[in-house]
C-alpha cells in the first residue's frame, strides 16, 4: 500500500477584475443598553468596514484592471455610510449591488439613479428571490421576502434600472423558473430578457448544479471552468477572502489587508468542489 498526501487543487489569480466589499451593518438590538454609547457612529460601526478603510484598501490596488465593485453584506444598504460609500466606488468603476430589496423603495431609486447620473460608471441591482410563487418562495427565504424583492424590482425598473434577478436553485428547474418569471414580470410592465435572469446554484445549502443535466453547465473534468476565485476576491473587516462563499472560513482566508494577499487559493472545502462542478462564475458579472 503506498502512502500519499491528498491535496487540493490549487487555483491562481490571474488578474484582479472584479472586488467585492461586504458592508454587513446590523444595528443594536438592546436599545436599553448604554443608550448614549449606541448612538456614537465610531462605537456602533466599528466592527464593520467604514469609508476611510475602503479608500485606504483600494489605493494597494492597481483601479485601471477593476471592471466591478460588488457591494455584498445582508444589511449593506442600511449601512450609517452606504451612500458615500457607493460615490466612492462610482468613482472608481462601475458598481453592482446585491440586495434582498428590503432597502429599496421608489424615493431610494430615484436617489440612487441621481447618484448613477453624476458620473459615467453604472449601477447594477441584483436582487435576490428564489421562486415566481409568494408561498415557495417565502417558505425558503422567509415571510415577506418575496413582496419586498418585487417591490424593489418595479421601483428599480420605474426609473429606468434593469435589475437581475439572481435565483438560487436546481439548475434542471430553469426553464420552468424563467417562464414563470417571464408571466410574473409582464404583470407588473418589468420587460425580462435572458440577461435579467442569473441561476446559479444553491451551494450554501448543498444544491448541486446537476451539471450532467444541464447543457449548459461546464463539466469540471474538462479543464474548461472559470471561477469567481479566479478573477476576484472579497475584502472583509477581518482580512481578504478568495470568495463570497468563504466568508469568515479560514479555509478561504488569504490575507489581512489587498497589500498583502495571496494569489493563490485552494479547492479544499465543499463549497469549492460545487463552485467547480458548476464551471462558471456564480457572483460576479458574467459579462464583464
Amino acid at each position: 500500500m503506498n502512502n500519499s498526501i491528498i491535496q487540493a487543487q490549487c487555483v491562481n489569480l490571474a488578474d484582479l477584475n472584479h472586488l467585492f466589499i461586504d458592508l454587513e451593518y446590523s444595528k443594536p438590538q438592546n436599545k436599553n443598553f448604554n443608550v448614549y454609547r449606541s448612538r456614537s457612529f465610531n462605537q456602533k460601526n466599528k466592527k464593520y468596514l467604514q469609508l476611510d478603510e475602503i479608500k485606504e484598501e483600494l489605493k494597494k490596488l492597481d483601479r485601471s484592471k477593476l471592471k466591478y465593485i460588488y457591494l455584498v453584506g445582508k444589511n449593506s444598504m442600511s449601512h450609517p455610510e452606504f451612500n458615500h460609500i457607493l460615490r466612492f466606488c462610482l468613482s472608481v468603476c462601475s458598481v453592482t449591488i446585491f440586495s434582498d430589496g428590503s432597502c429599496i423603495n421608489d424615493k431610494k431609486s430615484r436617489f440612487l439613479k441621481r447618484v448613477e447620473e453624476e458620473g459615467t460608471n453604472e449601477i447594477v441591482f441584483k436582487i435576490e428571490i428564489n421562486h415566481y410563487d409568494e408561498k415557495i418562495n417565502d417558505e425558503k427565504a422567509g415571510r415577506g421576502a418575496f413582496r419586498k424583492a418585487l417591490h424593489a424590482v418595479t421601483s428599480l425598473n420605474k426609473y429606468g434600472f434593469n435589475p437581475i434577478l439572481v435565483i438560487k436553485s436546481d439548475m434542471r428547474n430553469i426553464e420552468d423558473l424563467r417562464n414563470g418569471f417571464i408571466e410574473l414580470g409582464k404583470k407588473f410592465k418589468f420587460e425580462t430578457e435572458d440577461i435579467n435572469f442569473s441561476f446559479i446554484p444553491d451551494v450554501k445549502n448543498g444544491v448541486n448544479s446537476q451539471a450532467a443535466d444541464n447543457t449548459d453547465a461546464i463539466v469540471s473534468d474538462s479543464g474548461f471552468y472559470d471561477l469567481d476565485c479566479m478573477s476576484s476576491r472579497l475584502l472583509t473587516k477581518s482580512g481578504v477572502y478568495s470568495c463570497p462563499l468563504l466568508i469568515n472560513d479560514y479555509r478561504g482566508r488569504l490575507g489581512a489587508s489587498l497589500s498583502d494577499f495571496s494569489k493563490k487559493c485552494y479547492l479544499e472545502t465543499e463549497e469549492c468542489r460545487q463552485c467547480k462542478s458548476f464551471g462558471k462564475r456564480i457572483y460576479s458579472n458574467e459579462w464583464a
